[in-house]
């Protein structure tokens, strides 16, 4: 494929390096080998010519963010003792990991047991606070992503669950093409009727619709809850560390300001002695979600990162690169105000999750520790999962 060469107005920092690699995938689907030359000053991707506005689209993104974060920079709160010198294991074994379809992973064998270790020991979180167990569903209503502001904010992670309408003559006509078809056909969209669910990209907001309308006790609420979640990501999907069908175990505060961002700190903690206690080269930083390209995208990934509003765990992986394995968020009262629920004595309520990605914490784990239990942190050999 062609190599472009783009150059920007505005050196891209680190930070603004990571948002324009989270979003210059959905300018294009061709868009591969995405890279920063020149020290940040020169974008480099190859491409196939189809679009010739391309390489304007990827420069006007990479001015946009890279121009309005090059003077913020990045809050570091904790580093584990393992980052003073980062090591990773050889020729690590991924049997058990098996891919069955675009960001559609099976497990067995040794990467199961790593999961289900991450599952059992990141439910634990919840137990200080005597976290309410709650099991969400799979699917979302489309009023209530709406709520959330996920269609004007994250548009292009949604999974649409649909099916055909309900008409006899449309649905023979279907069976009648697919007869001996290997899969759908081209017309198969346009017999669909208008989605009212989604695939839920995020286990949290079932928590928030829950509450609608609600009055919360004073003292607030928690929950412990896991899920399967589908964040449609096109080429940055790849191996565990971005799928389209993931994994996420969460704790979700709920309640005042106060209490909810006392309980992050609280969270926080947790998680540096979770680090160190399995010899994890880790950080505790600010972090921004992956906003869509759209008039208000850059001042959203501003705000987050300069007002602490999302920390993510990041733990580093061989050639330099790095993975968020959980993250540490707090919402404010946006989600008290969308759904009309306030706090007892108090106004709208306030919202914190901590969020767990088990695929991934599977992917870094294996890549700093091997896949041999014999190497492992004694707190995992001992484990349950592995004895």
């Amino acid at each position: 494929m062609p190599q472009y060469r783009v150059p920007l107005t505005f050196p891209a920092t680190e930070m603004a390096q990571e948002e324009i690699g989270k979003q210059v995938a959905f300018l294009s689907r061709s868009i591969a080998n995405l890279r920063f030359e020149d020290d940040g000053k020169t974008i480099v991707f190859d491409a196939t010519p189809e679009d010739p506005a391309l390489e304007k689209s990827v420069q006007d993104l990479g001015n946009r963010i890279g121009g309005a974060l090059r003077r913020l920079q990045r809050k570091l709160v904790f580093s584990s003792s393992a980052m003073a010198e980062v090591l990773f294991a050889r020729n690590v074994s991924m049997e058990g990991v098996h891919f069955l379809g675009t960001g559609q992973v099976a497990l067995s064998g040794i990467p199961l047991q790593l999961f289900s270790y991450f599952d059992r020991t990141f439910e634990s979180f919840g137990t200080p606070w005597n976290a309410v167990p709650l099991r969400t569903p799979t699917l979302i209503p489309t009023h209530t992503l709406s709520r959330c502001d996920y269609f004007r904010s994250f548009p292009h992670n949604v999974t649409f669950a649909a099916h055909l309408r309900e008409d006899g003559p449309l649905i023979d006509a279907f069976r009648a093409r697919h007869q001996e078809a290997a899969d759908v056909d081209s017309q198969a969209l346009a017999d669909m009727e208008r989605p009212e669910a989604c695939l839920s990209p995020a286990v949290c907001y079932h928590v928030y619709h829950l509450h609608e309308n609600q009055t919360l006790p004073a003292e607030g609420l928690v929950y412990g809850i896991a899920g399967k979640c589908f964040r449609y990501e096109s080429s940055n999907i790849r191996d565990l560390r971005r799928l389209w069908d993931f994994t996420m175990r969460e704790v979700v505060f709920l309640g005042r300001r106060e209490y909810v961002l006392e309980q992050r700190e609280r969270s926080i903690v947790m998680m540096q002695e979770y680090l160190e206690t399995h010899r994890l080269a880790g950080e505790i930083r600010t972090a921004s979600d992956p906003f869509f390209v759209a008039p208000d995208a850059v001042s959203k990934t501003y705000f987050q990162l300069s007002s602490d509003s999302k920390y993510e765990v990041s733990l580093p992986l061989p050639g330099g690169e790095r993975v968020a394995v959980g993250s540490h968020n707090y919402h404010s009262d946006f989600f008290g105000r969308a759904f009309h629920t306030d706090v007892a004595g108090a106004a709208a309520m306030h919202s914190v999750c901590v969020a767990f990605g088990l695929e991934r914490w599977v992917y870094a784990f294996l890549a700093q520790h091997g896949a041999n239990p014999q190497h492992w942190p004694d707190i995992m050999r001992q484990a349950p999962e592995f004895t």
